[in-house]
């Protein structure tokens, strides 16, 4: 089966590098994928074209509305020389974007939805995309949402409920898995003895990911347990933010949190860890970067926002968003489970991720979904 993937873009995100694990899983003697990127490439784009994928990207980012009839001429053509069996749109633009070159095509059409909802945090043109989804929900002939949460919320503004379903994220148990060697490498760079906990975070940063309100809980953290280090890293989070490296400085805390920068290496990063904290404020929807550092043994804090507790279920702590105290209390209660208590919840943690969240198991959903979708006579596509 041929599918066409239409992203809103590429660049380092947990829908992007979502996207490049399941194309990694599918078995190409059932999908042979081919990625048309509406804005900008970054590593996901690449790690896809190392596995032969060819991506397409129609640099709507750089070249602006202007390009648009231009962009979809070219992609248009991408799907017609590439005759696939099934499209499949990957976040709101790209939903809105596969609904558009398909049309008149005849080809079966899937949306896959990966955030929860929170509108006045959205852009302007991100919420009218959002609503003009809505009034073309009926087209897909299978809505695919990433959490339960997402797809409640998408349902009560509208979206056609009658074709949708629920596939979380999956995660890859022999890639992810801790290693003591990059273990002692990072916390040597840290100058985290055996005794310190290490904290860390992974994401972009973005208001939504909160970074602030993390800082501002590591203050509590620290003036009642010293030897602990918080490890930010992510596109944005790096010595570069003057804004949060001023508030690190004001909260006299630069020897206690550590602003690494993107890597490209989370499993280095997560195996240094003792805990994960990732304290979103709003929009996740089954969060990557949980899974993964629960892979890695870790037991995570969390805030109630989409299916993240779901995820961690009792392997890890829920707090509300935006309670900084909440979350302080929740961070040192892990610090003060020490090592052989941490040591536990993680191996929960990782048992839990084999158990319901293994990524060809996954995979082979998706797989389903796709075969479904082909079988289903077309849904209305004005």
């Amino acid at each position: 089966m041929r599918v066409v993937f239409v992203v809103s873009g590429l660049t380092t995100g947990g829908a992007e590098i979502m996207l490049y694990k399941l194309l990694k899983t599918l078995p190409r003697q059932l999908v042979e994928p081919l990625v048309i990127a509406l804005g900008q490439l970054g590593r996901p784009a690449e790690l896809i074209a190392q596995m032969q994928v060819r991506v397409i990207g129609l640099r709507l980012d750089v070249d602006g509305l202007s390009a648009l009839p231009s962009a979809l001429l070219r992609g248009r053509a991408a799907l017609r020389s590439f005759r696939p069996d099934i499209v499949c749109g990957w976040m709101p633009h790209g939903n809105v974007a596969a609904w558009l070159l398909s049309r008149g095509l005849g080809l079966p059409l899937v949306w896959n939805i990966r955030q929860t909802l929170y509108l006045e945090g959205e852009k302007p043109a991100t919420r009218g995309v959002i609503h003009l989804a809505r009034l073309l929900s009926r087209a897909p002939q299978r809505i695919v949402y990433v959490s339960r949460v997402a797809r409640e919320q998408h349902r009560a503004i509208g979206y056609c409920a009658e074709r949708d379903c629920v596939l979380p994220n999956g995660f890859d148990l022999d890639e992810h898995q801790r290693a003591p060697s990059q273990r002692a490498r990072l916390r040597a760079e840290l100058r985290a003895s055996a005794a310190t906990c290490v904290i860390g975070h992974l994401a972009r940063y973005h208001p939504m990911k909160d970074q602030t309100g993390l800082i501002g809980a590591a203050r509590r953290v620290v003036a009642e347990e010293k030897d602990v280090i918080f490890a930010l890293a992510g596109p944005g989070l790096d010595a570069g933010n003057a804004a949060l490296s001023r508030l690190i400085r004001e909260c006299r805390l630069e020897q206690h949190i550590k602003l690494l920068g993107e890597t490209r290496c989370p499993q280095a990063l997560l195996s240094a860890c003792d805990v994960f904290c990732l304290p979103s404020a709003w929009g996740e929807g089954f969060p990557n970067a949980v899974g993964e550092a629960m892979v890695c043994e870790l037991p995570c804090v969390v805030t109630r926002v989409g299916d993240a507790p779901d995820l961690v279920g009792s392997a890890g702590l829920v707090v509300e968003p935006g309670d900084r105290e909440a979350l302080a209390q929740a961070l040192l209660q892990l610090v003060r489970l020490g090592h052989g208590g941490r040591s536990q919840l993680g191996a929960q943690a990782r048992n839990r991720i084999a158990a319901d969240f293994s990524l060809p198991d996954v995979a082979a959903r998706y797989a389903a979904v796709f075969d479904e979708a082909a079988s289903t006579p077309e849904a209305a596509t004005d």
